[in-house]
């Protein structure tokens, strides 16, 4: 199902077998929006017919005969409310139009999912003075989830580099192993260490060294889309996460990472500053079948590749296969093998 994008035009769904009704609700919408952008993306004339819209289009606005073909007015507010339990992003705002105004019919509309009645016959004034109270509140709601998204971006997100924090990143990988174990599909990390970053914080400043990191953040996520995630695992090393990801295509994936920010120039305040990777590879091809393997323990073994690329003289990228690497053997050169 699309998602709602808070900035988009508001969509609007008419449903009823009157073609009347449904000129006299549109000429109250055109009222109550005035110069503000809706679209509408359905007439129905069955209530089947708009459940199937509401589901698959996600509008903002509905209006639904009570009494219908296929479906009556309360059950599709029923069922499209169930549907989207918890999906703050689909919330649409319902209104039911009947000719029904007892207190029994209007109580069981509303604990339906309906949020207002337009009673017939229609009044034109009370129909642009309620769909206007309806987009006072999806404009609010849209505000809400705006900052909402805004609020869950900042507590995922490192605020420097623009990457995930180190936090989102372990969470995303404790997920993509459950799946891994599940699925038994490869999985892989990648550990990046910046060389002599404190040198260039010591020589050229702080906000040389923040540069730096705001411009490899950027590299790192343009690089890495829809192949994984990348987080700031803290300070001037950054987390890989390839999930699924077969052996070739992970060489080229970390390549890639590689010589972009090895042939990227980085000038600060006219100076050309000196950036060079180091990174360690782990490699799982099936992590039931290779031990027990944790978090921890994957970034232990990309640690230790890590390790001996800055041994071997940095700027270079080693990998090991997680079938080849034990605690006691790890001091073993033999298992790490030069990929850049």
């Amino acid at each position: 199902m699309p998602e709602k994008n808070h900035q988009n035009p508001f969509k609007i769904l008419i449903a009823s077998d009157s073609r009347l009704e449904k000129s006299i609700l549109m000429d109250g919408v055109k009222r109550a929006f005035g110069g503000d952008s809706f679209h509408v993306i359905e007439m129905c004339s069955r209530g089947d017919e708009a459940l199937s819209c509401i589901l698959s289009s996600s509008p903002d606005m509905v209006f639904v005969d009570w009494i219908m073909p296929g479906m009556e007015g309360p059950e599709v507010c029923r069922l499209v409310r169930q549907a989207h339990d918890g999906q703050d992003d689909k919330y649409c705002y319902i209104f039911i139009t009947t000719s029904r105004g007892d207190k029994k019919s209007i109580l069981h509309g509303l604990s339906s999912g309906a949020d207002d009645f337009i009673t017939k016959p229609f009044d034109s004034e009370e129909i642009t003075t309620r769909i206007s109270v309806g987009i006072r509140f999806l404009r609010a709601y849209r505000e809400v989830c705006r900052q909402k998204e805004e609020i869950d971006l900042l507590s995922r997100t490192d605020v420097l580099t623009g990457n995930l924090n180190r936090r989102s990143i372990m969470v995303a990988m404790d997920r993509a192993l459950d799946s891994s174990r599940d699925d038994n599909t490869p999985i892989s990390v990648c550990l990046c260490d910046l060389d002599f970053f404190k040198r260039i914080n010591d020589d050229y400043g702080h906000q040389a060294g923040d540069f730096v990191l705001r411009k490899v953040g950027y590299i790192f996520n343009d690089t890495i889309k829809g192949m994984g995630h990348v987080g700031r695992y803290g300070g001037d090393e950054f987390l890989f996460l390839f999930p699924a990801l077969d052996f070739f295509s992970l060489v080229k994936a970390v390549k890639e990472i590689y010589h972009r920010v090895k042939d990227e120039s980085f000038v600060f305040d006219g100076v050309s500053l000196p950036v060079s990777l180091s990174c360690g590879v782990a490699y799982v091809s099936n992590p039931m079948k290779d031990g027990m393997w944790t978090s921890g323990t994957l970034i232990k073994v990309a640690d230790d590749a890590l390790y001996e690329a800055k041994r071997r003289g940095k700027g270079r990228t080693c990998m090991c296969d997680g079938s080849s690497w034990s605690e006691n053997g790890k001091s073993n050169s033999a298992v790490f093998q030069d990929l850049a």
